[in-house]
């Protein structure tokens, strides 16, 4: 296993492993994860002031975070990486031909570069990215094993890949963008021209295609998953109950789903010892 960070040994003073969606939509995006005195961040599109916030309101410690993996440079995902980064003075995780540095404020953030389909290790972390298909350049998507939990990011993504399908049969927590409901989308607010670029293969994914993927996964005798959590729902194109009806239409609920709020935070924790 190719191993770029090292390996520290490191311990942790705790077996708790939790995680923690401090925001997922259209206005931001971020995910905590923590396991005894590790933890790390996925994306953050947060104001540092904010992002405190949310950390506090489900208990968690920024202290504790070892990196910042970023998926791609849209702003809701990109906004509060960099000052974040600088603040806590821990390196941005990510896709090596990713330009960052058209992005940034200042010059010289501590990056970490990566390539899909390699396997990291960061004791207790190891992960691999893989590719997503967005408007954004180098976006990639997260598979990752902490504390023996395996768990995979799909999001901002218009299209499901074979490499998705497999890592999500390998998890035990999949985050699965839920992004529009076509419906919506169609009789909604936006121009046209916003409209076909988030129906593209280089846009979101809808209700439907999350529930076709959810099915497939659910009847595949390879699946291992124990809970999906939807993610990224647009604020003008998506509802709760949108989800839940045009999920129902498809997707019979074999595997338990959670609908991640847009602007709340979903803390989820002691996986280990409940196994859940």
């Amino acid at each position: 296993m190719y191993r770029p960070f090292g390996n520290p040994g490191l311990k942790t003073d705790a077996e708790d492993l939790r995680f923690a969606v401090l925001g997922s939509g259209s206005a931001a995006n971020a995910y905590v994860f923590e396991y005894g005195q590790f933890s790390f961040l996925i994306d953050n599109g947060y104001s540092l002031a904010e992002f405190r916030r949310r950390m506090a309101s489900v208990n968690f410690d920024e202290k504790k975070l070892a990196f910042i993996f970023l998926t791609h440079l849209h702003s809701d995902h990109f906004k509060g990486v960099e000052s974040l980064s600088r603040t806590l003075n821990i390196p941005v995780v990510t896709h090596e031909s990713m330009p960052v540095e058209t992005q940034l404020k200042q010059s010289g953030l501590h990056r970490l570069d990566i390539q899909p389909g390699k396997d990291y290790q960061f004791n207790p972390l190891t992960f691999q990215a893989f590719d997503t298909s967005h408007d954004a350049p180098h976006s990639i998507g997260f598979h990752f094993t902490l504390a023996d939990t395996v768990f995979t990011l799909i999001t901002d993504t218009g299209c499901l890949t074979e490499i998705m399908e497999e890592k999500a049969l390998q998890s035990d927590y999949l985050f699965l963008e839920s992004n529009y409901s076509p419906e919506m989308l169609h009789q909604g607010p936006y121009p046209q021209f916003l409209k076909k670029r988030i129906l593209s293969d280089q846009g979101h994914l809808s209700n439907l295609d999350a529930a076709a993927f959810m099915s497939r996964l659910a009847h595949h005798d390879k699946s291992r998953l124990k809970k999906i959590f939807l993610c990224h729902l647009s604020e003008k194109n998506n509802t709760v109950d949108k989800v839940k009806e045009e999920l129902g239409r498809i997707y019979n609920g074999e595997i338990p789903y959670v609908i991640c709020p847009r602007n709340d935070s979903l803390s989820y924790g002691n996986l280990v010892q409940e196994g859940d």
